[in-house]
């Protein structure tokens, strides 16, 4: 922050080189005054039409501050004009989208005049969607805000906006529904945003590591959409949503597993249908998580538990394979990584082209050139599309981590090796909180959450 009185001088000595600054001197019929706006920002015409022209032709008081009363009270012809008095004041309006008129030092208005080029609503590109809504967030905080509008008209949604981020002064803002979220959830989420202290925020992973902190965990303590109805879906849950400016995604936090796996395409069918698609996406979690590991303590430690047909087989695809099984399966979930990570980074077309050159053509001649068996591809291919199968981005990375590891578990002991380290990954996953929240809620806190309702249920009945 920059101390000082607000003089002509200050303000340019504090955007000295920046060629967007733009300062030029008005005469007006009370006196001449300063303009000051950063080009790009804002719109020239509406300076032009709605702030030069009322005060060349209509400022008639003779004192900058009976010229600055003037000016609020209504010939500037503006909805937001508001009165800056200090430095940092002018220079905050100034880098988001304001126009300022210097009357004398320390007396000054500033009127809105934010360009109108920004990115419209348009269809989700990451989380596509069926029956949901077709808006998805953009770059802009208030656009977002906009939208979230139109889906929760309630007067009771409340929006808490802080400044954070020494150089980058980024507009983040705090969303809840008020009777709906605990009030003592809202107050620590504000005081975690207020507590930010960082140069920019400027990545979904800056946000996720000031609100969170920094987690010795793979799994997200907080979910990234942006899918305004979800977004939405989560407030009316009792979540605190969390808006950045300049980021499109929408953060709702806490979150559990079993929001993790919910899909808001699951609110378009019949419960029926949902609860099958349900029990079908816990399965493909398991087999995302321990198939790999899963085959390979039973081809290398415990052939005695496979059927003889379905061993016989995988004895027969590997007799020509110069590789141990071991160095096998880990040299395919290696290569499926890098294939998918190659096709998230290409362009979309090009991606494409990649994921079935190296699916179908890659894998279909190292099977013939006997270099991978046909069993060991098709448990890594069944893995990872199971993996696709999870709603949630993040929390399909974590399981991709643990993958591995439950992999080199089962290499090393066996399903001895694979129950150790999946009864670690319960540990850790018991162990997580998201804003006091147990990760494995509702399983792990269902009775506690009881005992509370029915302690705060006698309570109101006594009182």
């Amino acid at each position: 922050m920059h101390a000082g009185m607000l003089t002509d001088g200050a303000l340019c000595a504090m955007f000295e080189s920046a060629e967007d600054f733009v300062h030029r001197r008005v005469l007006t019929p009370g006196g001449e005054i300063g303009l000051y706006f950063i080009d790009g920002l804002v719109s020239g015409s509406e300076i032009s039409e709605f702030v030069l022209r009322p005060l060349v032709e209509c400022l008639t008081s003779s004192t900058p501050e009976k010229m600055a009363a003037q000016a609020l009270g209504g010939i500037v012809y503006h909805a937001q004009a508001s009165e800056v008095t200090s430095l940092d004041d002018a220079a905050m309006r100034l880098v988001n989208g304001f126009a300022l008129a210097l009357f004398a030092p320390g007396v000054a208005v500033a009127f809105e005049t934010k360009t109108g080029e920004k990115r419209s609503p348009s269809a989700p590109q990451v989380e596509n969607t069926v029956k949901g809504a077709k808006d998805a967030f953009t770059e802009t905080v208030r656009t977002n805000t906009s939208l979230l509008r139109r889906h929760l008209r309630t007067p009771d949604l409340r929006l808490r906006q802080y400044i954070v981020g020494r150089q980058s002064l980024t507009n983040v803002t705090v969303v809840w529904v008020e009777g709906v979220t605990d009030p003592e959830l809202v107050r620590r989420v504000q005081d975690r945003v207020a507590g930010i202290n960082v140069d920019g925020l400027l990545s979904p992973a800056v946000v996720e590591e000031s609100l969170t902190g920094s987690r010795k965990t793979a799994f997200p303590l907080l979910i990234f959409t942006e899918r305004t109805d979800k977004f939405a879906t989560g407030l009316l849950e009792g979540r605190v949503g969390i808006l950045v400016d300049g980021l499109p995604p929408g953060n709702l936090l806490p979150v559990d597993l079993s929001r993790m796996m919910t899909s808001p395409e699951d609110r378009g069918m019949g419960y029926v249908t949902a609860s099958c698609v349900r029990v079908l996406r816990y399965l493909a979690l398991m087999a995302a998580l321990l198939l790999p590991g899963l085959y390979l303590a039973m081809a290398v430690f415990h052939q005695e538990m496979l059927p003889p047909q379905l061993l016989r087989s995988i004895i027969e695809s590997k007799q020509d394979v110069p590789f141990p099984t071991v160095l096998e399966l880990i040299a395919m979930l290696v290569a499926f990584e890098l294939l998918q990570e190659a096709g998230l980074h290409l362009p979309q077309a090009i991606g494409q082209s990649v994921s079935i050159i190296g699916g179908l053509v890659v894998g279909s001649a190292a099977v013939e050139a006997k270099l991978v068996s046909p069993a060991a591809l098709i448990i890594v291919a069944v893995a990872g599309i199971c993996g696709f199968c999870l709603p949630e981005r993040e929390f399909a990375n974590a399981i991709r981590v643990w993958r591995f590891i439950l992999t080199l578990c089962a290499a090393l002991a066996g399903l001895f090796g694979l129950t150790a380290g999946f009864l670690l990954l319960l540990i850790q996953l018991a162990e997580l909180r998201s804003c006091g929240v147990p990760y494995l809620s509702p399983f792990s806190a269902g009775r506690t959450e009881g005992k509370l309702v029915r302690k705060r249920f006698k309570e109101e009945k006594t009182g």
